[in-house]
């Protein structure tokens, strides 16, 4: 995804935005201290993470989206995840 792309959300057909900025690698983590092996309904206030795992959704980047009307208008952030690209800039 890049600066002058066609964009709209992954569930529906609507509304139509164009990317104005990307901020590359602003959300998430790649890993995470995690503590594994608890049993559900244990307090672990005081344990130590077992070990470094992957995070579920990982780095994603932040879009500045303008949207082109409908029910949304203006300059809104989003993740990546949550767009599709429709067309390309060149």
């Amino acid at each position: 995804m890049k600066v002058g792309d066609l964009v709209k959300f992954n569930v529906d057909d609507g509304p139509y935005g164009f990317v104005m900025r990307v901020d590359k690698e602003y959300l998430g983590a790649g890993k995470a201290f995690k503590i594994v092996n608890t049993p559900r309904g244990v307090c672990i206030g005081h344990d130590k993470p077992d070990a470094i795992l992957p995070t579920e959704k990982g780095i994603r980047d932040r879009i500045l989206v303008l949207w082109s009307g409908g029910e949304r208008t203006g300059l809104e952030y989003w993740e990546s995840t949550d767009l599709e690209v429709i067309s390309e800039s060149r």
